[in-house]
């Protein structure tokens, strides 16, 4: 935003959270709730979907995944605080979410439409992402182990996830087959 923002103003903020959580649509049932099993014999059973299931309130068609999310979200100015400097005016915005959250946005992340908003945010997660990639924190959870123990960990770990999905894969191939025995 070149010129000052005012009191009021409603703008869209670029934001992005770090881990939230996601609905995703079940990679069983698709979101139908329910899946059908042809048995062996050609009939077919629709009974409702385990994967999505869990819990007391049966089937919900989603699974929660985590993961960043970068979102657009329509504000409206609350204070503007102007700081004169040697260089020039600095501006400081402030939002109110809720009765009780003030944030401070930059003024390079508020936009008057939503979709340059939300293109600033994909570009801020990005960053973030390959910042965190890059990181040694980031690598090293354990910060007084060497790098050399971590690159071990990671290939055991790597190593010991690739047995789980074959065992997995497996034990979905027994499931189908059994499933044709069950009437």
């Amino acid at each position: 935003m070149s010129a000052p923002l005012k009191v009021g103003d409603r703008l869209w903020w670029a934001r992005w959270e770090r881990h939230s959580q996601q609905p995703e649509p079940c990679p069983v049932c698709y979101g139908k709730l329910e899946v059908t099993v042809i048995l062996g014999n050609g009939d077919t059973v629709t009974t409702p979907c385990d994967f999505c299931g869990k819990g007391y309130d049966g089937p919900k068609g989603y699974v929660n995944e985590y993961g960043p999310l970068a979102t657009a979200e329509l504000v409206t100015i609350s204070s503007v605080t102007a700081t004169e400097t040697e260089a020039g005016t600095d501006y400081e915005y402030r939002v109110r979410i809720s009765d009780n959250s003030w944030y401070m946005p930059e003024a390079e992340d508020l936009f008057a439409t939503e979709a340059e908003a939300l293109t600033r945010a994909e570009e801020k997660a990005e960053a973030e992402r390959a910042r965190l990639e890059k990181s040694s924190e980031y690598l090293k959870h354990k910060a007084h182990k060497s790098f050399s123990w971590h690159a071990g960990y990671h290939l055991r770990e790597a190593k010991h996830n690739r047995r789980q999905a074959e065992y997995h894969e497996r034990m979905a191939v027994l499931c189908k087959a059994k499933s044709g025995e069950e009437q």
